[in-house]
């Protein structure tokens, strides 16, 4: 096994408990408070549980996109969830080393902005990656929850996307009905 593998490994048991309990209150949240509420909360534990990691809004990436500033998406969501929709330009990774590789790659030196479904997965990446030094790396705040319920653009592959997979029956509670892929 390798440093960065078992780096990733410890750092993810590490940190289980703690999305066990953003999982559980989700599920309470899901009939008790808003939309809105549940956003804030859910946000608000995701900034606890990560600390470190500096978040860029759906608007401020949508903003470096419309400039041209060169920005490196990375999806840190699993194959299935992918498969459906992703922002545009998007290269799915779900390994730190994955990431490195991507960041290595690529040569213009862009604002690098993870994301997953609402924050976590992404943010816990983010993290791992600023530990080992990578700079200009944010988390988008909301992730492609917020994305898409804003009403911004998604892919599959070079078509357009109208749907998001859901993640689970409890994350999928953030996602606008009418986007939640079956």
């Amino acid at each position: 096994m390798t440093d960065a593998n078992a780096s990733t490994r410890s750092w993810t048991s590490a940190h289980r408990s703690t999305l066990i309990a953003i999982l559980a209150t989700a599920a309470a949240w899901a009939g008790a408070a808003t939309n809105g509420e549940r956003w804030g909360q859910t946000l608000a534990e995701i900034r606890a549980a990560f600390p470190s990691v500096v978040h860029l809004t759906t608007q401020q990436l949508a903003d470096k996109l419309s400039a041209a500033e060169p920005v490196l998406l990375l999806d840190a969501r699993e194959p299935e969830e992918y498969e459906v929709s992703h922002i545009d330009g998007a290269v799915r990774v779900t390994t730190a080393s994955a990431a490195l590789n991507a960041i290595r790659a690529d040569s213009r030196e862009p604002t690098v902005v993870v994301y997953c479904s609402v924050g976590y997965r992404s943010s816990r990446l983010v993290s791992w990656l600023k530990a080992r030094g990578v700079k200009n790396v944010f988390n988008l705040e909301g992730s492609l929850f917020l994305w898409a319920n804003e009403g911004r653009p998604l892919a599959r592959g070079d078509e357009p996307a109208r749907r998001v997979h859901p993640y689970d029956d409890d994350w999928g509670e953030f996602l606008n009905e009418a986007l939640r892929a079956e």
